[in-house]
């Protein structure tokens, strides 16, 4: 019951705060669309570090009518990551809770889609959830089923934003050519001045869900140095459908990216059991 009001008040005071200002539009926002463990904390610091774009990281925000982005707006002034001046709303969403039942409106804003290949990316996040010692995606079985279903959904989502303002990119353009894939995001949605391969890690985009609690604090850009796998991948671990399945997913989804020339795409997957050392 007490949580059932609590929800209920922050849908109240969103829908007030959504009323108050022009600012509170779908066409005024930034989105990176991703899943778990796939570079989108540091591309949302660069995004963040900017005077004209309010947020800080994930705030698991439901977009599911018109107060969203006031309780979007009252989520980043608890966590200190709301800028009064701002001419832009920020969020990072990897769960389909978040935008399974998205306002019509929520595909006016600008939404950057982020994929990562699933051997490394399912490796990743079980050996997050291991060392935080959190149980929701602790195994390679639980970590492929969040990221078949995510992946499966950013699919979905992708045709419903306009081609002007949407662009995908993939984890490993991210880490390689960070200035090159900066400059691409930039031209397409238009940011002016362009976006730089700069950052401030806040606390909130590490703390309570916001983004990368382990590494993202340690540096202030994107290193390209940083992309060196350091393990073999789990996919042996994983039924034979489930394998499939994660790896169509991948395809479908990064089929609709407009990539640049030379960049490889998902051809097999080799089935090579995990070691201690996984890739971050």
């Amino acid at each position: 019951m007490i949580q059932a009001l609590r929800e209920t008040g922050k849908r109240s005071a969103g829908w007030l705060l959504s009323r108050t200002s022009d600012l509170f539009s779908y066409r005024n926002c930034v989105f990176v669309l991703a899943h778990m463990r796939c570079g989108s904390t540091a591309l949302s610091n660069i995004l963040c570090s900017r005077d004209d774009i309010s947020g800080y990281g994930e705030a698991h925000v439901r977009h599911d009518g018109p107060g969203a982005l006031g309780r979007l707006a009252i989520n980043q002034m608890r966590r200190e990551g709301w800028k009064p001046g701002a001419r832009l709303l920020f969020d990072k969403i990897l769960h389909n809770r978040h935008d399974a039942q998205a306002w019509p409106e929520f595909f006016e804003a600008r939404a950057i889609f982020i994929a990562r290949r699933p051997d490394e990316t399912i490796a990743s996040i079980a050996n997050l959830f291991a060392r935080l010692e959190r149980q929701a995606y602790d195994t390679p079985l639980k970590a492929a089923g969040y990221y078949a279903e995510r992946v499966e959904a950013l699919a979905r989502l992708w045709p419903h934003f306009p081609p002007h303002r949407r662009i995908g990119i993939l984890h490993e353009q991210l880490l390689q050519a960070p200035d090159e894939t900066l400059a691409r995001i930039s031209g397409r949605l238009r940011f002016d001045p362009p976006l730089r391969n700069e950052y401030i890690s806040t606390a909130a985009s590490r703390e309570r869900g916001g983004g990368d609690p382990l590494v993202s604090g340690q540096y202030n850009r994107i290193e390209p140095s940083l992309l060196c796998p350091k393990g073999t991948t789990i996919m042996a671990e994983l039924p034979d459908p489930l394998q499939a399945r994660v790896n169509d997913a991948y395809r479908q989804l990064t089929a609709e990216f407009d990539l640049p020339l030379g960049v490889p795409l998902l051809r097999s997957t080799p089935n090579i059991r995990i070691n201690s050392d996984i890739v971050p």
